[in-house]
């Protein structure tokens, strides 16, 4: 617990100084590059094969395939670490899509790859806590810009730029700062509760030296 709380600080301190770099770099760039992109979002994107699913999940996999690797899982992990990560993003997507609400959709995702995970470790005796690492990498960085710290950076290098940048600007962009922290908190503890409740079913009783549990 207390390493948790620790590293959840950490990690809330870490959030906002990436809020400000994003805010400050783009405000540089901007200043620098006059032709750079005012559009927070995409648009025109050719369709892949007619299906938008097509666009997310394979990449997830992907992403979940480098992850395991960075993290020096074994070859015999991998296939079941993709798989785990795979489930949870789409739990967590089309909970949010459902849903709207980020928080709700993260506790999903992580409930998903929790209960996976141990039932991985109670029929096959698998590491669970090594296996949803990746699963859980991609439910993390949604609350970066689920937060609106990017679009708020984006808003105040314009304003910079124009030369009309103002108190409220600031304010506006400090109050999204400020949200970039509760939004990493709110993330966190939604992943927490997911993989609490998941334990709690395969393991309703507990079980001696598992990381998945109080992780």
């Amino acid at each position: 617990m207390n390493a948790g709380s620790i590293r959840l600080v950490f990690t809330i301190i870490y959030s906002l100084f990436l809020g400000y770099g994003v805010t400050v770099g783009t405000t540089i760039y901007g200043l620098m590059d006059r032709n750079a992109t005012k559009e927070s979002t995409c648009s025109n994107l050719p369709e892949v094969w007619g299906n938008e699913y097509i666009q997310h999940f394979p990449f997830v996999a992907l992403f979940c395939l480098f992850a395991a690797l960075i993290n020096q899982s074994k070859p015999k992990q991998l296939p079941i670490t993709i798989f785990m990560g795979v489930c949870g993003y789409v739990t967590n997507y089309f909970s949010t899509k459902k849903l709207g609400s980020n928080q709700v959709a993260n506790t999903v995702g992580a409930f998903t790859i929790g209960l996976l995970a141990n039932l991985y470790s109670r029929l096959w005796h698998g590491h669970a806590a090594a296996a949803i690492i990746p699963g859980i990498f991609t439910l993390v960085p949604s609350g970066l810009a689920s937060s609106g710290s990017i679009i708020s950076g984006l808003e105040y290098a314009e304003a910079v730029a124009s030369g009309n940048a103002s108190s409220t600007t600031s304010t506006s962009s400090n109050t999204s700062l400020t949200s970039l922290g509760y939004g990493m908190i709110q993330t966190a503890i939604g992943i927490s509760v997911g993989l609490f409740i998941s334990a709690l079913i395969v393991y309703p009783h507990g079980k001696k030296r598992s990381g998945i549990f109080s992780l």
